[in-house]
């Protein structure tokens, strides 16, 4: 039957072709179920929505919905130098809902911004120096997938709030960001609140991200605030692997996990990439197709 077969495709070109092609389409999707199999395995989908659920019986999971909780911002910082006062730090020091607390944990070794730091006299920032930077990939792009990683999970090991409040160095956030995430967050009980990020690109013009349902390229964690009851999600230093940024590989988890996201359709950060950066390109073909953010209440 196979010499049969093999001789009548020998015969007609076009018919070869197009098993060819029929079987190559078979193996990708295989492959492609073979992926996801491995990444659900690796990843342990049906543990982390135990996790959730076992989050959710915990008697200190409703406390996170009592009027004006403690909110813990994490802030991982790695060279930043004046950004991480002047945007990060000062924004944060702005914010309007005062029952905050700030965690700052320095991807290696950083003595000169630890000393500014505490020469802000605010007993509410505290902060710490891991003993090295990373490790990350030496790949370029696989290290900015998953660069950050490890002091973000420090610092939300050592929070003490009801709330994470995620927050890099180089961003910065409106002055009521968590007044307004956490309004809608305790409106709804989500266990995720989220809104948007005006992004502002070094030539001057700018466009955002930020949208429902949350998914990779319009969501990030500076725009969100989480229940501290699912700090057992943990960034992944590997999401490069899968080819996923950290960020949004966190996000994804909890979504599959069932965690309750709720989206908040108005500016609460702002993102900035300079025109020297790699993403400068992509971000300015976002801005032409998009444009820049306008409020559901300004749209014609």
């Amino acid at each position: 039957m196979a010499g049969r077969v093999a001789t009548r495709m020998a015969s007609d070109p076009e018919s070869s072709e197009q098993e060819l092609a029929r079987r190559l389409a078979t193996a990708e999707e295989q492959i492609a179920s073979l992926r996801e199999l491995v990444i659900r395995a690796y990843e342990d989908t049906h543990r982390a929505t135990r996790e959730v659920l076992r989050a959710r019986c915990d008697p200190s999971y409703r406390s996170a919905f009592a009027p004006e909780p403690l909110v813990s911002v994490r802030i991982g910082a790695y060279q930043g130098g004046d950004l991480l006062f002047d945007r990060a730090l000062a924004s944060v020091l702005a914010q309007s809902y005062r029952n905050w607390e700030a965690i700052v944990v320095f991807d290696g070794r950083d003595e000169q911004n630890m000393r500014r730091i505490q020469t802000l006299g605010d007993e509410r920032i505290r902060c710490i120096q891991r003993p090295r930077n990373g490790p990350y990939p030496r790949d370029r792009v696989a290290r900015w997938r998953v660069a950050g990683s490890h002091p973000f999970n420090q610092a939300v090991a050592m929070a003490r709030g009801a709330w994470i409040a995620p927050l890099d160095q180089d961003d910065e956030w409106s002055e009521d960001h968590l007044e307004a995430l956490l309004s809608a967050a305790l409106a709804t009980e989500a266990e995720v609140a989220y809104g948007v990020s005006r992004v502002v690109l070094g030539d001057g013009t700018e466009t955002y991200f930020g949208s429902w349902p949350p998914q990779l390229g319009d969501f990030g964690f500076q725009t969100a605030i989480y229940h501290a009851g699912l700090a057992t999600f943990l960034y992944d230093a590997n999401s490069h692997l899968v080819g996923e940024p950290a960020d949004w590989n966190l996000a994804r988890r909890m979504l599959e996990a069932g965690v309750v996201f709720e989206f908040v359709e108005r500016v609460v950060t702002a993102y900035y990439v300079s025109q020297d950066e790699e993403s400068f390109g992509g971000w300015k073909a976002r801005e032409q197709i998009h444009g820049a953010f306008v409020p559901p209440d300004r749209e014609a």
